[in-house]
């Protein structure tokens, strides 16, 4: 029998996304075990595609599971392991990648991203490398930068989220934020029922997947929208963006690559609170950020971002030698 770790995914796409680090941090403590992830959705499988960290993904459904006899009688029997029965626990022990058992205050203090490795705390997982893992082949790679070249200065859009309503931020200043800048080409991703924002280039659509819109994003100048996949998705290759939030806080959903524009008003974090429902008050939190923080934050961003490639440009052309005065 191997030494499996079999884990199973949750939630959406931008929790699995968060959990990336804690894979990563399992497979270097435990080298010598194949660490195998079941997913319950299309699009977990999409994000974990050829990660090196892990031995192999799989689609969850019972009827697949059959193919894997051991796991499936791990998965069905997890919290009933006794010594002496036909599996040995020690050998093929279930995780389930589900953390919502965590005290109120952390929402307050303590990112998601060192919360997961405690789901393994008797493989006693270190977190080292806390950046998100995604991975692509050259090819998706090629396609990335070919469909952005013909632009300059790319701040990738996402606006919408369908976790929480209370996320969103009103669309006049979308488009008024687009409006004064004028000099940067926004390009505005996520599915086609997404509200469009006006004045930029609608790349919403149903048919491009998940992982093409994360390749886009790793070859932006910069990020620009509310607490999602595609802001957690920024993380994994140091963009520069900015994120705005209103019902859950970026202590615990941030990340330190963006500008997380927070206004923490008296009744925020809610989000663990209102369970998605609409905010009963006048949804403060959101309407207190305004259009000219958020532009002054993005110029920023965008500005670190083209001074670093234009280093990094230079650097090459001088064959890796700086030249100081």
């Amino acid at each position: 029998m191997r030494n499996d770790i079999i884990v199973t995914t949750r939630a959406g796409i931008g929790d699995m996304l968060l959990c990336t680090p804690t894979l990563r941090a399992v497979k270097e403590c435990h080298p010598q075990r194949r660490l195998i992830v079941y997913c319950v959705k299309r699009s977990h499988l999409e994000v974990l595609r050829h990660n090196p960290y892990v031995d192999s993904v799989r689609m969850l459904p019972p009827l697949y599971l059959w193919r894997y006899p051991y796991h499936l009688y791990c998965y069905l029997f997890n919290k009933h392991w006794k010594r002496g029965h036909l599996f040995n626990p020690e050998k093929l022990k279930f995780y389930s990648l589900r953390y919502n058992h965590i005290p109120v205050s952390w929402l307050y203090d303590k990112s998601i991203k060192e919360i997961v490795p405690e789901i393994f705390a008797d493989l006693n997982v270190r977190l080292v490398e806390k950046n998100i893992q995604v991975f692509f082949t050259k090819k998706e790679e090629q396609n990335a930068r070919k469909k952005l070249a013909p632009f300059k200065n790319v701040v990738i859009m996402h606006i919408f989220s369908r976790t929480s309503v209370n996320h969103h931020w009103p669309m006049d200043r979308w488009n008024e934020l687009v409006r004064q800048l004028p000099e940067y080409t926004f390009i505005q991703v996520g599915q086609s029922d997404e509200p469009q924002v006006a004045g930029a280039i609608d790349w919403r659509s149903d048919k491009m997947g998940i992982r093409e819109m994360f390749c886009l994003l790793k070859y932006a100048t910069s990020f620009i929208g509310v607490d999602s996949c595609m802001a957690h998705a920024t993380n994994a290759f140091n963009i520069p963006g900015v994120v705005l939030f209103g019902d859950t806080s970026p202590v615990h959903w941030g990340h330190d690559n963006n500008i997380n524009i927070y206004k923490g008003v008296r009744c925020a974090p809610c989000f663990h609170f209102a369970n998605g429902d609409p905010c009963p008050y006048t949804h403060d939190c959101m309407d207190r950020i305004a259009v000219e923080e958020v532009k002054q934050a993005l110029r920023c961003q965008v500005e670190s971002r083209i001074g670093v490639q234009a280093g990094a440009l230079s650097i090459s052309t001088w064959g890796g030698k700086q030249l100081t005065e």
